[in-house]
């Protein structure tokens, strides 16, 4: 009735809810302001049995009236009615006191001061409470000039981010399909946009736009909105869905908050009680998992897990609201901190401290796109990416990425992706890990190879070049040869490996290109073969020996002063065969073609038919 007397239109449809004179679920009126303007005001249950739709109601509200019958006083719900716009973060209203024509008026002082008693405290105290009649009109201009005064003082919404409205109704019309209604919590939509449904995973064309009943070409964060939607069925789509820009949102079944336990409740709250989430305009049946702590007095707040049988669309920041199964009561709420596909496990400090650090990054876009990038793990990603993880709009994205990379705190290869600082030491020391385990495991091995660091460190490919580099830079590690070993580290030889290390050293320099096969060496050096493989291995990875292929073994000194002569030729003469290189050094074609194959492999020549060539002509 008091939606009516304001707007002129009676918010309940229901066929039942106007037999009864019962609020049954959600109603919409556009409340015309002094200067033309148009708000809307959303008609929630105030019935016990109806909350959910109350909750499902209050989503993107920005001014309430609490209305309390003057006959019926403050009854239950309406003290949970009060703490659930509390959690909601509502922060601005007033108490309407309705049908004050059916009681005296010493009657409605009682009442007035049990509200004040009621809303100490809360973000109604000190609020205006208005005694009025529906009836007899007593008070209604009073409380018209209220709402103007106060709708003009409350800030509109920013109307940034990305578009995303939790779906209040549905509905078939024809000739036009398809409708949704809601109230975008962000961004903007126009006609012609494409808009995705989830968690139902479909897009459609934006057809046609209303806001407040009336036609638009765009609808805005806060606005009463209607979107006609091509291609989707409407049986397909309900309340709780939620329609947003396609590929930034996807369900989940489990969602991180912050929570807040009513300190009027008289138990404590112990892990994994069932409970049913409330956010936006879905609900889903769940379990909550205490994260920081082994169970919460009234009043507490914690760190949580909402673990829901069904998938839930939400963002970081929404206000939700929990209530028990049965007895189906509030029991408190807070705000999402993100929603993920895996289990956190409880008192792991890492994650506790990693979503109290997204609690206060909340609220401040930069922050917000920052914080995402610190956590986005061990990867490069691009300035799409970026976007679609903080759920920010690409000219938003693009300059907090440049201011980030102004204060040196990411990272960019020149593809133009790039890492956050801290992901990026987590990449470090991923490698620096890697190289450690190899070390202790392998304390006669200089150091490992490229591809076993790269599988083993578990990292992209121009992620582990970059890192690496910067490592080696740092003078943390040292990459010779192909090889890298920690600065730190040394190959600690007890007396006789280093002696014979040395020797066989010293045999493959003074043989030059009449090098011994590898099946020779323990006869000459009188060490067992397993021995002589260690050594060659060490060598190799010291850059002191070089193994071919056909078995062959040469000093660096000779296959330096090989490659130097080879280069020399073919700069002068342009081309030379396998058998002028063979006279050119005085050996045997059994070293000539495995060097010429390694020289090719090393990118110094190329082959071509008979003969090789420089495959940098310049190159020296």
């Amino acid at each position: 009735t008091l939606g009516k007397t304001l707007t002129g239109i009676d918010p309940d449809r229901l066929p039942e809810e106007k037999e009864r004179g019962l609020t049954i679920d959600l109603g919409f009126a556009p409340f015309i302001l002094d200067d033309g303007r148009r708000v809307g005001i959303v008609d929630v249950p105030g019935h016990e049995r109806f909350v959910k739709n109350m909750v499902a109601g209050a989503t993107g509200i920005d001014l309430v009236m609490l209305v309390i019958a003057a006959d019926d006083g403050i009854m239950p719900q309406t003290r949970e009615h009060l703490n659930i716009m509390s959690l909601l973060g509502i922060r601005r209203g007033l108490v309407v006191l309705t049908k004050i024509d059916m009681v005296e008026r010493e009657f409605v002082d009682l009442v007035t001061e049990d509200i004040r008693e009621l809303v100490r405290g809360t973000f109604l105290e000190g609020a205006p409470i208005l005694p009025v009649s529906s009836t007899t009109g007593a008070g209604i201009d009073v409380l018209k000039k209220t709402l103007n005064t106060m709708i003009l003082e409350t800030s509109p919404h920013r109307g940034g981010g990305i578009f995303r409205m939790p779906v209040q109704r549905v509905f078939s019309a024809r000739g036009f399909g398809t409708i949704v209604t809601g109230i975008p919590v962000s961004g903007s939509l126009r006609i012609g946009d494409t808009v995705e449904i989830l968690p139902l995973g479909k897009t459609g064309r934006v057809r046609g736009l209303q806001a407040y009943k009336s036609d638009v070409a765009e609808i805005r964060a806060g606005h009463s909105s209607a979107v006609n939607i091509a291609d989707i069925d409407h049986a397909q789509v309900k309340r709780g869905d939620v329609a947003a820009a396609p590929g930034y949102y996807e369900a989940s079944r489990f969602v991180e908050c912050r929570f807040r336990y009513l300190p009027e409740l008289k138990k404590k709250l112990r892990d994994r009680t069932p409970v049913r989430i409330h956010a936006g305009t879905a609900e889903a049946v769940g379990l909550i998992v205490l994260l920081d702590k082994k169970a919460l007095e009234p009043g507490e707040e914690g760190i949580v897990q909402i673990r829901t049988e069904e998938p839930v669309v939400v963002g970081a920041g929404d206000a939700y609201v929990l209530r028990l199964p049965s007895p189906a009561v509030t029991i408190g709420g807070g705000r999402v901190l993100a929603s993920s596909n895996v289990k956190r496990r409880r008192f792991y400090e890492e994650t506790n401290a990693m979503l109290a650090e997204c609690a206060e990054s909340l609220g401040r876009g930069g922050d917000q796109i920052e914080f995402v990038l610190k956590h986005a793990g061990p990867r490069m990603i691009d300035q799409r990416t970026a976007a679609i993880l903080a759920k920010t709009p690409t000219a938003e994205t693009e300059a907090a990425i440049r201011a980030l990379q102004t204060a040196g705190k990411i990272i960019t290869h020149p593809s133009g992706k790039f890492i956050h600082e801290t992901s990026f030491a987590v990449a470090k020391r991923r490698i620096a890990e890697a190289v450690g385990r190899f070390h202790a495991a392998n304390p006669l091995r200089l150091g490992i190879d490229h591809t076993s660091l790269h599988q083993q460190a578990g990292i992209e490919s121009d992620l582990f070049t970059l890192a690496l580099g910067s490592l080696v830079a740092a003078g943390e590690a040292i990459d010779e040869h192909g090889i890298v070993r920690l600065a730190s580290f040394k190959v600690n030889l007890d007396d006789r490996d280093a002696e014979l290390a040395a020797g066989v050293e010293r045999i493959f320099r003074e043989t030059k290109l009449q090098t011994p096969r590898r099946e020779d060496l323990p006869a000459m050096t009188k060490a067992r073969p397993e021995k002589i493989d260690r050594v060659l291995k060490l060598l190799v990875e010291m850059g002191k020996i070089a193994l071919l292929k056909e078995g062959v073994i040469l000093h660096r000194e000779t296959l330096d002063e090989a490659r130097r002569k080879l280069i020399d030729v073919l700069q002068r003469d342009g081309t030379i065969e396998a058998g002028k290189f063979r006279e050119l050094l005085g050996t045997s074609r059994k070293y000539i073609i495995p060097m010429l194959e390694h020289f090719d492999s090393e990118g110094v020549t190329v082959r071509d038919g008979n003969v090789r060539k420089l495959k940098q002509p310049c190159r020296k």
